[in-house]
C-alpha cells in the first residue's frame, strides 16, 4: 500500500504527527509519501526553513518518503496546488491520497463537490458573478440558496475539494481519504497549534516558540537548523522588477498587476508595497503570489504545464522501495543529478533553481544549507 499526502510542513507540528499516526494505525505496512512544497509556500512567502530540514523532521516523525512539489506549483492557488500534487501522487503510483479537512467526512466532501459542479448551481452563480460579486462569493451565495447551508470556507476543506476535483479530472485510480483536522487553522487549540500561529510565535520570540507545539524529535532538528526567512531581503529586487514586469504574469488578471505596480511607486520595501496594495478586492495571498510571480517571471502557461520532475528530500527503507520502482516522473536524487533530466524537466527545474536563489537571499543562514543531500535512513 502506498499513501500520498500533499503538504507544506511549515513547520511539521503536532497535527501533522497525528495525521501520520492515524494513517499508520490503519495501514501499518504502508509507505507514506509526503509531497512537500520546497521553496515558496501557497501564501507566496518563503518557507520557514530549507526543504531538507523540513523533510528530515517529517521523516523522523513518521513519513517514509519526502518528494518536492516544485515551484511555481508550491505557491499556486488551491486548484493548481492540488492539481500538481495529485499529478505527482498518480505518477509515483499512490493508491491512496490522504488529507486533513475541517469537515472530516469524505462523503460530505464528495456531495459538496458534486453540488458545486452542477449546472443548476453554476447558472445561479454566474448570474451573481455578473452582478459584480467575486466568483467565490457568487458560488457561496448560490450554494446557500439551493441547499440551505453554507459551503465551507475553511482552508483545508477548500483544498480537500480541489484534491477530489483533481482526482476526478485526471481519472486517477487513487482513493481519497480524509482525516479530521484538530485545532483551529489559525490559532490552534486542544494542544494542536497551527503552523500559522507557530510561525508568528517563532518570529516574535524565536526557537522557544516551538516547545510543546511540535514533536520533540522535530524540535531537536529545528533547534540547530531553524534559521527563519525574511522576504524583505528581496525588496530591492522586487521593486526594480516591477518597473518592467510584463502583463502576462500568472494570476495577475483583473488589474492586479497594474494595481501592484502603482502601489510600488511609493514603496521602499515589500511591507510598504503590501500595505499600499491592500484592498478588499484582493486577498493578501493573491498580492503576495503576484509579487513573487512578477519577480521570477512566472507565466500562466508555466502553471498549466504538467509536472515533469520532482526532487528527493528524504527516504526511509520503505521509501527507497518506492524509488526502485518504475515511476512516471523524473526524480532528482542528488543536487548533481540535474544533467540527466529531459529537456522539459530541465526547463522546469531551472525555474525552481531561480526561485531557490531568491529563497537563499531570504534565508538567515548559509546558502550551503540549500545544497544538502537527501536524508536517507
Amino acid at each position: 500500500m502506498h499513501i500520498a499526502v500533499i503538504t507544506e510542513y511549515n513547520p511539521f507540528h503536532m497535527g501533522h504527527e497525528y495525521q501520520l499516526s492515524e494513517l499508520r494505525k490503519c495501514f501499518p505496512d504502508a509507505c507514506i509519501t509526503a509531497i512537500m512544497g520546497g521553496i515558496f509556500s501557497q501564501r507566496g512567502e518563503p518557507y520557514i526553513t530549507t526543504p531538507y530540514i523540513r523533510a528530515e523532521a517529517a521523516l523522523i516523525c513518521g513519513a517514509d518518503l519526502v518528494l518536492e512539489l516544485p515551484f511555481p506549483f508550491s505557491c499556486a492557488p488551491a486548484s493548481i496546488f492540488a492539481r500538481a500534487g495529485v499529478e505527482i501522487a498518480a505518477k509515483i503510483g499512490a493508491d491512496i491520497l490522504a488529507f486533513g479537512s475541517e469537515c472530516g467526512d469524505i462523503d460530505k466532501l464528495k456531495t459538496t463537490l458534486k453540488r458545486l459542479e452542477s449546472d443548476e448551481l453554476k447558472a445561479i452563480a454566474n448570474g451573481k458573478e455578473n452582478s459584480h460579486l467575486s466568483k467565490t462569493r457568487a458560488y457561496a451565495k448560490a450554494y446557500y440558496e439551493l441547499y440551505g447551508e453554507e459551503v465551507s470556507d475553511k482552508p483545508n476543506d477548500i483544498l480537500a475539494l480541489e484534491y477530489l476535483r483533481s482526482i476526478n479530472q485526471g481519472n486517477y485510480r487513487i482513493e481519497p481519504l480524509t482525516i479530521k483536522r484538530l485545532g483551529d487553522f489559525k490559532s490552534g487549540d486542544n494542544g494542536y497549534a497551527s503552523a500559522t500561529s507557530i510561525r508568528k510565535d517563532f518570529s516574535d520570540i524565536g526557537i522557544n516558540a516551538l516547545s510543546g507545539k511540535v514533536p520533540a524529535s522535530a524540535e531537536n532538528i529545528y533547534k540547530s537548523n531553524l534559521f527563519g526567512t525574511d522576504i524583505e531581503k528581496l525588496s530591492s529586487a522586487v521593486l526594480l522588477r516591477l518597473l518592467s514586469s510584463e502583463d502576462d504574469i500568472a494570476f495577475s488578471g483583473g488589474g492586479l498587476l497594474n494595481h501592484i505596480k502603482a502601489a510600488a511607486q511609493s514603496a521602499m520595501s515589500i511591507s510598504d508595497l503590501k500595505i499600499n496594495a491592500a484592498t478588499k478586492r484582493y486577498t493578501d495571498a493573491e498580492i503576495s503570489r503576484c509579487i513573487l510571480y512578477a519577480l521570477l517571471n512566472v507565466k500562466r502557461d508555466d502553471m498549466d504545464a504538467p509536472v515533469n520532475y520532482t526532487r528527493l528530500f528524504a527516504a526511509s527503507a520503505r521509501g527507497r522501495d518506492i524509488l526502485n520502482r518504475k515511476l512516471d516522473i523524473e526524480i532528482i536524487t542528488k543536487p548533481s543529478a540535474t544533467h540527466s533530466l529531459s529537456d522539459m524537466a530541465k526547463q522546469q527545474y531551472e525555474r525552481t533553481f531561480a526561485a531557490e536563489r531568491a529563497f537563499a537571499l531570504c534565508l538567515n543562514g548559509k546558502y550551503e544549507h540549500l545544497k544538502q543531500t537527501p536524508k536517507v535512513t
